[in-house]
């Protein structure tokens, strides 16, 4: 299997804490990458645009959401349980709802008023 790379954003502390759980039952053909300028362009993103989703790929294949998460899940110990059923299709179906319009939202909108609240704190 071809080594899986995450692209999070470490910015958040509920992204932060969720991605260092996942790396300390991770092996090493998961690697966890935080969004900086650079590697969001490696991606072919915007830093927003990173921060908007979870990201993953492997073998020049990109995943993005609730199918990143199952990229990842598959590899991990007592997560491919939880992998086999988000991934099926009704129940993929309405994760992917909830993430991409209430979950991946919400966490983007909180990052951006981080980011708003510290620029204001270092003027």
């Amino acid at each position: 299997m071809a080594k899986l790379e995450v692209l999070y954003n470490d910015d958040c502390p509920i992204c932060r804490l969720e991605i260092m759980h996942y790396a300390g039952m991770s092996d090493d053909d998961v690697a966890y990458i935080k969004i900086t300028k650079e590697t969001a362009s490696d991606w072919g993103l915007t830093e927003d645009q990173a921060a908007q989703q979870i990201h993953a790929r492997s073998d020049g294949n990109v995943t993005v959401g609730v199918d990143a998460f199952i990229s990842v899940w598959r590899r991990l110990p007592y997560y491919r349980i939880l992998a086999s059923i988000v991934g099926w299709r009704p129940i993929r179906y309405i994760t992917d709802i909830v993430y991409r319009n209430i979950l991946a939202p919400l966490l983007f909108a909180m990052h951006k008023r981080r980011q708003r609240r510290q620029a204001t704190c270092t003027k």
